[in-house]
């Protein structure tokens, strides 16, 4: 039995849960372990190896074990996982990096891990960090990023300070992931700031830069140097998916980590606008500045004396906010929704949307809500983001995640379909699927699973080919 520990939520081993459906037959549950490198090197070795966290590992590891991480191990493909449609060979499990695992979408079983080839590759030039979360076009392509990072100072490479590349993501005939080049972001300085998503429209990507930065201060203890600064303006760079021409937009400090939706619309002056909507911390003013993935510890969640008011109050009150791109103007507005929500300070996170309107304009959003101080207790909003509208669920002692829509074959109405989410029930100690009637939120199936499932965090739904 291993004596090394990590007890923070997004730092321990990946784990990937699946219920399927095939309309004839009962649901059926699967669940397996992420078959990374560092699983397999954790089970060969019979303790959890060192890799690349957020947090802190028990006991804290040596400078010779910090030393292999940076020099042998570079391989951080286990880290807060989310999964995604990339390809039709399986299901992507995707994470901060450029590294993908691909399982089969049956049993789950590994299938290959990869890195998708870009088109723009160069020698001497590291693939760093890209979004959890890839955005979808309306076509179904995927987008995404890649924090490049020179390793000769540009003298071979050509690419003498780091950038992000943002790419747009297509499946070969012969299953291959290929990465298309599109445009660039040049950084300065050194400002790496922690793209956790990114939008997509029919004519653009939309990369954002929120609050959120990271201090370089320990390369493999890499969640010390995460913090949020109020000193840090906002900035949405709009990439042209045509030629990558890039327009960038200013806003005040804000912090956002999971996108609702992004798409085109024209104003009444026949101007082009890029709407992007994020839940965002609501003020930032005075947030501490410390790791904020000490949040997520064990001991902070299990803690019932622990009190998010005293200790990061920020973390109590959301906002949804609207970003208005005007690409003919170059300028940009924000509008913030009324918190539809009660009780006022809970965090609104979380949010999920029928796919077959990610790029395009919609109307209904579907949030995890967390109230941290009321015993961590979770529940499910819906907001109506045309109508300014919302209706909430929620039960004693019962904790459901991510919610995650599927469409009803044959639907025309945006929210004609169910809601779906594993629920732990603290009374029974037992995890059920519920569904939920994505238009009144009312419970319309209970699906009993076999094995407790832990917190998790992001899910999917991917329908027959």
């Amino acid at each position: 039995v291993s004596t090394q520990s990590t007890g923070n939520l997004v730092d321990g081993l990946s784990k990937v849960h699946m219920w399927s459906f095939n309309g004839q037959a009962a649901p059926t549950f699967t669940a397996s372990f992420l078959k990374s490198d560092i699983y397999n090197r954790t089970v060969a070795a019979g303790k959890l190896v060192p890799y690349k966290h957020l947090d802190k590992f028990d006991p804290p590891l040596t400078k010779l074990e910090k030393a292999r991480v940076m020099f042998w191990d570079d391989e951080p493909d286990n880290n807060n996982i989310a999964p995604w449609h990339l390809n039709t060979i399986g299901v992507t499990i995707c994470n901060e990096s450029p590294i993908y695992i691909d399982v089969d979408r049956n049993t789950l079983e590994y299938q290959r891990k990869f890195i998708a080839k870009s088109s723009d590759y160069e020698r001497f030039v590291k693939e760093a960090f890209s979004a959890s979360h890839f955005a979808r076009h309306p076509s179904g392509d995927s987008i995404n990023y890649k924090f490049v990072i020179p390793m000769d100072g540009g003298l071979l490479s050509g690419i003498k300070k780091p950038a992000y590349h943002i790419y747009r993501y297509t499946e070969s005939e012969e299953g291959e992931v290929q990465a298309k080049f599109v445009g660039k972001l040049p950084i300065e300085g050194m400002d790496i700031r922690g793209i956790h998503s990114l939008g997509a429209t029919e004519n653009y990507a939309i990369l954002p830069r929120f609050a959120l930065y990271f201090e370089l201060s320990d390369p493999v203890e890499i969640g010390t140097g995460a913090k949020i600064g109020p000193h840090k303006d906002t900035f949405f760079d709009v990439v042209s998916l045509s030629d990558g021409t890039r327009t960038q937009f200013k806003f005040p400090a804000h912090n956002g980590m999971h996108i609702i939706n992004s798409f085109e619309r024209k104003n009444e002056a026949g101007q082009t606008e890029v709407v992007v909507d994020y839940p965002t911390i609501d003020t930032l003013e005075g947030i501490p500045n410390k790791n904020i993935f000490e949040l997520l510890n064990r001991e902070t969640l299990a803690d019932p004396t622990y009190s998010y008011r005293e200790n990061f109050p920020h973390y109590t009150k959301f906002t949804i906010r609207r970003f208005v791109l005007n690409m003919k103007t170059g300028e940009g507005t924000q509008y913030d929704y009324p918190r539809m929500w009660s009780p006022d300070e809970i965090e609104v996170e979380f949010p999920y949307i029928n796919d077959a309107y990610r790029g395009l304009p919609y109307c209904h959003a579907y949030f995890q809500t967390w109230n941290h101080d009321a015993h961590n207790a979770m529940g499910l909003l819906k907001v109506d983001m045309c109508r300014e509208t919302s209706i909430g669920w929620e039960r004693v002692n019962k904790f459901p995640v991510e919610p995650v829509f599927a469409g009803r074959p044959g639907a025309t109405d945006e929210d004609d379909g169910v809601i779906l989410a594993p629920v732990f029930d603290a009374d029974t100690g037992k995890t059920d699927l519920y569904v939920w009637n994505a238009k009144d939120l009312e419970v319309i199936a209970i699906v009993s699973t076999p094995v407790v499932v832990p917190y998790s965090l992001h899910g999917t739904w991917i329908a027959e080919e």
